[in-house]
C-alpha cells in the first residue's frame, strides 16, 4: 500500500474510508481528459485560465490519479496501515501578512475598490508557513488520521500524494456534483466561531444575535445570487433552492443554501463552467479575479479550486479550502481567507483567519478536544429554526418557487442580452428562455452596432465600473445607446446601463454617500411597494423636470428606474434572490414595450 500516487477519501456520511490508486496523470486543460474514465483529480487555482479569468500565471498543471481499484477500509483498518508517528515543527508559524499588512490591505479594498467602482466583496488569502521536523509519509497519514478523527461533517475528507507532495484537507463545501444529469451546489458563507463555548447557555446567548446579523445574512444572499448565475448558465430546466442549512464544522458553524438544477451539459463542462466559487473570490466572480491578482502577491497554486472524483455517472467535486500542502522540501503551506465588503473591520476579518487555521494547527499537534456538537441540541430549537425560516420569506419568488410558465404563449420577438462581465444576465436568460422568448446572450467583447440592430429588444446587462468613465468600453456602450435611442429601438437596461441611460438624458449621476451593494430595499415602483436587490455604489439623481418621461424615486431624489413608450431600466437587479417579485416585474414591463 502506499508505493504508488494515492488518494484516500472520506465522503460526508459515509463511516467509511475509500483508497484509490494506479496511474498518474497531468493535463493543461480539462478538455484533454477523458470523460468516462475512473478518476480523482485536483485542478490549480490558476485554471481559471479557462474561463478567461486574470491569474498569475504559473506552471502548475491538472493532477489525476486513473484509478485502478477502489478499497474500501474502517478507520481502524487505516490507522493499521501506517505507523502514528509525533509531528514535531521545526519553525514558529509564519505569515505572508502582518496585522499590518492585512489592516492595509482591507482598507485599500474598501476605500479604492468597493467605494469606487460598482464592486461588492472580495476574498484576499493569507499564506500561512510551517515546517515538520524529519517528515516521511508516515507523518502525512498521521495528519490526515488526526484530522478524520477529530472534524466532523465534512463534505470531504481528503489526502493525495502525487509522488512529489501531499494535499491534506477536510473541506465543508461542495463546489459541484453532477449525478443522472441533476447537478447540485451548496454557496456556503456565514461564519460563527464556537471554538470558546463550553456549555450550551453561553452558545446560543451570542448564536441568536449571529443569527440575526444582517452582513452575514447578506452576504450568504450574495453567495446565492452568484451561484445563481452559473447554475442559469449550465442547467437547462427546473430550479430548486432548499432553504438555509445549518453546517456545524469542530470549530466553526457555517449556513448553506442547496441549489438543484437539471443539465444537458457533459460533465467536464459543467465543472468548468462552476469553476471557481465565489466564495474563494466573490463578487461578480470575473472582476473579484481581477482585484485578487492585484492585491495578492503570491500563487495560491491548488489553493481554493477543487478536487473531483469523476467517473461514468458522476462527477463529485469539494473546494479545497481548510487544505495543508506539504511540499518534497517538508514546507507546509495553507491558504485561509475573510470576505471583505463594504463594512468590513479588519480585526475582525484578520481574526477570521485565525480561526479557520486552528483545526490545522490542532491536527499537527494533536491538540484533542472534546468533539463538541452545540447544534444537536440546538437545530430543532423553536427559535432557532423561526429565525433560519424568517430569512427566506422576502426573497424571491421565481427562484423559491417554481412559476408556472408553461401556458405562457411563446413570442416571436429575438431579446439580445448582452453579457458585460457580471453573469447576472445568465439568470434573466435562463428564465426568459422558459418564458418562451427568442434570447440570445452574446458578451459585449463579440457585439457590434449591427446585433443591436437585428434585435427586437436589447437588454444590456450590469458592469462592474464607474460610469462616469470615459474609457473605449464604455464610450462604446455610449454609441450603442445613442443607435437605441434615436431609433426608437425597444431596449431596457440594468444597474451601471440605467445610470448610463441617466447620463446620456443629462440626468446628474454621482457616487453615493454609502454604497447599498447587495442590499434589500423596498421601493415605490410605479405606485407598487416592491422589495428589491441594490448593488450599486453611483445612482442617477433627479434635479430637472422629467414629466415626459415616468420614474420612480425616493426621498433623496435617486432615481431607482425610469420608463417611456420604448424602454425601461432598473437601478435595482430584478433577477436578484433579493428582488421578491422580480418575475412579475419583468414581464410586466417587457409586455409593456412588445404591445
Amino acid at each position: 500500500m502506499y508505493k504508488k500516487p494515492f488518494t484516500i477519501i472520506k465522503k460526508k456520511w459515509e463511516d467509511f474510508l475509500r483508497y484509490y490508486t494506479w496511474e498518474l496523470k497531468k493535463y493543461n486543460l480539462l478538455s484533454e481528459m477523458e470523460e468516462n474514465k475512473e478518476q480523482i483529480f485536483i485542478t490549480p487555482f490558476s485554471q481559471a485560465k479557462e474561463r478567461w479569468f486574470e491569474v498569475i500565471e504559473n506552471q502548475e498543471k491538472i493532477i489525476s490519479i486513473l484509478i485502478d481499484k477502489e478499497i474500501q477500509l474502517t478507520k481502524k483498518e487505516l490507522e493499521e496501515s501506517f505507523l502514528n508517528t509525533e509531528i514535531i515543527l521545526d519553525w514558529e508559524l509564519n505569515e505572508n501578512y502582518t496585522k499590518e499588512d492585512y489592516s492595509k490591505i482591507v482598507d485599500d479594498i474598501i476605500k479604492k475598490e468597493i467605494w469606487n467602482w460598482e464592486w461588492s466583496n472580495f476574498c484576499i488569502a493569507q499564506k500561512i508557513k510551517w515546517k515538520i521536523k524529519d517528515f516521511e509519509i508516515n507523518k502525512a497519514l498521521t495528519i490526515f488520521d488526526r484530522i478524520v478523527e477529530s472534524e466532523f461533517w465534512s463534505y470531504m475528507q481528503f489526502i493525495f500524494f502525487d509522488w512529489n507532495e501531499f494535499f491534506i484537507w477536510a473541506s465543508p463545501e461542495r463546489n459541484v456534483s453532477v449525478e443522472k444529469n441533476i447537478v447540485r451546489m451548496n454557496p456556503i458563507s456565514w461564519t460563527f466561531r464556537k471554538s470558546k463555548y463550553t456549555n450550551y447557555k453561553d452558545f446560543k446567548n451570542d448564536f441568536i444575535p449571529f443569527l440575526n446579523d444582517q452582513k452575514e445574512i447578506n452576504e450568504l444572499f450574495m453567495c446565492v445570487d452568484e451561484e445563481l448565475k452559473m447554475m442559469s448558465k449550465i442547467c437547462s430546466s427546473g430550479w430548486m433552492v432548499v432553504w438555509p442549512i445549518l453546517k456545524e464544522m469542530a470549530n466553526l458553524i457555517h449556513t448553506e443554501y442547496l441549489l438543484s438544477w437539471q443539465t444537458n451539459m457533459k460533465k467536464l463542462d459543467v465543472f468548468r463552467e462552476s469553476i471557481w466559487a465565489c466564495t474563494v473570490v466573490w463578487s461578480p466572480i470575473e472582476s473579484a479575479f481581477k482585484i485578487v491578482k492585484k492585491y495578492e502577491n503570491f500563487d495560491r497554486r491548488y489553493y481554493a479550486w477543487s478536487i473531483c472524483h469523476m467517473k461514468e455517472d458522476l462527477l463529485d467535486s469539494s473546494i479545497m479550502i481548510r487544505t495543508i500542502n506539504i511540499k518534497n522540501d517538508w514546507n507546509i503551506e495553507m491558504f485561509v481567507w475573510a470576505s471583505l465588503v463594504k463594512d468590513s473591520v479588519w480585526e475582525n476579518e484578520y481574526h477570521e483567519t485565525k480561526e479557520k487555521s486552528k483545526w490545522v494547527l490542532n491536527a499537527l499537534l494533536w491538540i484533542k478536544k472534546e468533539k463538541r456538537s452545540f447544534l444537536e441540541k440546538y437545530y430543532l430549537d423553536d427559535e432557532v429554526q423561526e429565525l433560519i425560516q424568517k430569512r427566506n420569506q422576502n426573497l424571491s419568488k421565481t427562484w423559491f418557487f417554481k412559476q408556472d410558465l408553461e401556458n405562457i404563449k411563446k413570442k416571436d420577438e429575438k431579446i439580445l442580452i448582452i453579457n458585460n462581465e457580471d453573469d447576472f444576465t445568465n439568470m434573466i436568460a435562463h428564465i426568459l428562455k422558459i418564458s418562451w422568448y427568442n434570447i440570445e446572450l452574446k458578451r459585449f467583447s463579440n457585439i457590434n452596432i449591427e446585433d443591436v440592430k437585428q434585435s427586437d429588444i436589447t437588454l444590456i446587462g450590469p458592469w462592474p465600473w464607474n460610469p462616469l468613465d470615459n474609457n473605449e468600453k464604455m464610450n462604446k456602450n455610449i454609441e450603442i445607446i445613442d443607435y437605441l435611442y434615436k431609433n426608437n429601438k425597444k431596449f431596457f437596461w440594468i444597474c451601471l446601463w440605467h445610470q448610463l441611460i441617466c447620463r446620456y438624458l443629462k440626468i446628474e449621476v454621482k457616487r453615493k454617500n454609502t454604497p447599498t451593494q447587495w442590499e434589500q430595499i423596498e421601493i415605490d415602483l410605479y405606485w407598487n411597494k416592491e422589495k428589491v436587490a441594490f448593488y450599486n455604489t453611483f445612482a442617477g439623481f433627479y434635479k430637472e423636470n422629467l414629466d415626459w418621461i415616468e420614474f420612480s424615486k425616493k426621498e433623496d431624489w435617486e432615481i431607482y428606474s425610469l420608463k417611456w413608450e420604448n424602454f425601461f431600466s432598473f437601478q435595482f437587479h430584478p433577477e436578484s434572490i433579493l428582488t421578491q417579485n422580480w418575475l412579475n416585474i419583468l414581464n410586466e414591463n417587457l409586455n409593456r414595450i412588445i404591445w
